[in-house]
């Protein structure tokens, strides 16, 4: 008889038992599981706590898509940041609209100073 493994979801966290790999899907979100790298019976050996933050770190080491779910929240609420951003570039913008509007008064003036001598 086949020995029990330790299947995880890395979409929900949900985790269970199973003898063969192809039974290993996730009853709550229909993901297929992935095998826990520990025997069965060390994985039984640890105490709750211990198995939600064995399964946690596993989850974040091989689904980068957790961590930027989890930070999310943090990045639409950060408001600083992109007016940060934001005020740099105004800033940039300006100074180059300044040396434009420069360029433009002096071509102007330019302009009329030689139309005024080809009028002499």
């Amino acid at each position: 008889m086949r020995e029990l493994s330790v299947y995880y979801c890395t979409k929900c966290g949900y985790y269970a038992y199973y003898q063969l790999p192809q039974n290993a899907s996730c009853p709550r979100c229909c993901e297929k599981m992935k095998l826990l790298d520990m025997p069965y019976q060390s994985f039984m050996d640890l105490n709750c706590e211990e198995r939600d933050q064995l399964l946690s770190r596993e989850i974040l080491k091989n689904c980068p898509s957790v961590v930027s779910r989890i930070t999310a929240p943090h990045r639409k609420a950060n408001q600083r940041e992109t007016i940060a951003i934001l005020s740099a570039k105004i800033n940039e913008l300006e100074d180059e609209n300044k040396k434009l509007n420069e360029t433009v008064a002096w071509m102007h003036q330019t302009i009329w100073d030689l139309v005024r001598r080809n009028e002499k």
